[in-house]
């Protein structure tokens, strides 16, 4: 049976969870490479940086630019990890942009969202 995980920025947090356990994944625990591992602690970085603890409310990335290229990048991660991580695992991805879970099945061209 596949292990489902999901790629979703949380903040201060790895940005891959155990969807059946609803729990953060460590990135020694799973056979993705080192560059993967580095892409995806910048990715989330990048999503840290879009908080102010002291004005939470007003998180939000500065531009629809910004947002597009972290979208973008999430997806080309998605992408990556579904290639490493098969057969043994199902990876979704939560996407920012479409503020919904988009399953292993829903075909992605990185530039555009198109589902299946």
């Amino acid at each position: 049976m596949q292990k489902k995980i999901k790629l979703m920025a949380e903040y201060n947090y790895f940005p891959l969870w155990d969807i059946d356990e609803a729990d953060n994944l460590e990135p020694n625990d799973l056979p993705i490479s080192s560059v993967t591992v580095e892409r995806l602690y910048n990715w989330a970085k990048c999503y840290d940086s879009i908080i102010d603890w002291n004005k939470p409310q007003e998180a939000g990335f500065k531009n629809l630019g910004e947002k597009e290229a972290f979208e973008q990048e999430g997806l080309a991660l998605w992408q990556q990890l579904q290639q490493e991580l098969s057969p043994h695992y199902q990876v979704y991805y939560f996407s920012e942009k479409q503020h919904k879970l988009l399953k292993p099945t829903d075909v992605v061209f990185v530039g555009s969202t198109v589902e299946s």
